[in-house]
Formats: C-alpha cells, structure tokens, sequence
C-alpha cells in the first residue's frame, strides 16, 4: 500500500510534470548542488541533540523530499532514522511529503517511532477536516495503545471538535493505558470541548 502510493506520487512529481512546489519550502536557499543537498540531509538525519527546527528542513528546499521519502519508507533504516525523515518531510510539505506522511500514519505495522512522528506530521500537513478522516481510525482502532494516544493528541490540538472521541476513547482504554491520553484530554479540557 505505501509502494503504490509514493510511486504514485513519484510519477506526479516527476520531472516534466507539472506541480505545485513543496508549500513550505524556502525559495532560493536550498543547497546548490545533489552533493551538497545530501550532505545537508545527512547532517540534519545526524543532529544528536533534540530535532532539528522546520526553518532548518525548509532550507533544504523541495528537493529534499523524494530522498527523505526514501528514508522515511525504507522498511531497512533504523526507525529512529526514519522517523526523523518523516519529520522533515512533515515540513517541507508538498503532494509527495503528503502522501508519505499519511501512508505512514495509516500503516499499522510501522515500528512506532515511526508512526507517532507520521501521526504528528499528519497533524501539520493535514487540514481538519482531512485530518479527523485520517486519524480517526487509528483512534478507534490502532493495535498499540500508544498509537491511539498519539492520535488524541494530534486530535485534540489540530482538530479539537474531535474531543468528544478523544473523551469516548480514553474511557475504553485499560486501566493501565489510560494515562497516555493525560496530556490530549488536558488540551480537550483547555479548549472547553
């Protein structure tokens, strides 16, 4: 299912085809050359201490977003890596970034890593009402509690008339998972919803 879809996206995005650059992207100061767009995207992949900022991932430009793809659904790289693409791809934006992000919040089986950062890009890319469409099955039916719990989150800060669900869902989780809905039925209860 992710394979179709980035290739899909791939093919819209390939050169000769018409697209809208990726929405984030800082005009003119992405690095010049492949070489140096790679060591660029290393460096960041590399950062040790905390993430690197969106201003940061934006420079790269739209270029980034196709080996950033690659990375991010790269079943081989360590999830630590690939959810650090995903982060990157969160903001660059653009039809390819979308398409992987969403892939990857749907994707049941990603290491979780992987899926938090997809669920919480998803949270940046997404409108509303495309987000509450997208999220809302993972809410309600995720395998990991921890999964579900992120997507409260990302729920009740981007799309809060979703609280109510975030509330119902919380109350169904074991005993013991509860607590991962704290910090989402905390941000519900701030918004009055």
């Amino acid at each position: 299912m992710i394979a179709t879809l980035l290739l899909a996206a791939l093919l819209i995005s390939a050169p000769g085809v018409a697209t809208a650059p990726a929405a984030s992207a800082t005009p003119g100061a992405a690095p010049a050359t492949p070489a140096a767009l790679d060591e660029a995207i290393e460096s960041l992949m590399g950062t040790i201490d905390g993430h690197p900022s969106p201003e940061r991932w934006r420079a790269l430009g739209a270029g980034a977003v196709a080996p950033l793809a690659r990375i991010a659904t790269d079943p081989a790289a360590l999830p630590s890596r690939r959810a650090r693409a995903v982060n990157g791809l969160s903001h660059l934006g653009g039809r390819l970034a979308t398409a992987t992000v969403s892939a990857l919040a749907a994707e049941d089986t990603a290491p979780f890593g992987v899926r938090a950062a997809a669920l919480e890009g998803a949270g940046r890319l997404l409108g509303a009402a495309e987000l509450r469409a997208r999220l809302a099955p993972v809410l309600l039916s995720a395998r990991r509690p921890a999964d579900r719990a992120v997507a409260a989150d990302v729920l009740a800060v981007r799309a809060p008339t979703e609280c109510p669900a975030v509330r119902a869902r919380a109350v169904l989780e074991a005993v013991a998972d509860r607590p991962g809905f704290d910090r989402a039925l905390a941000r519900c209860a701030a918004s009055g919803r």
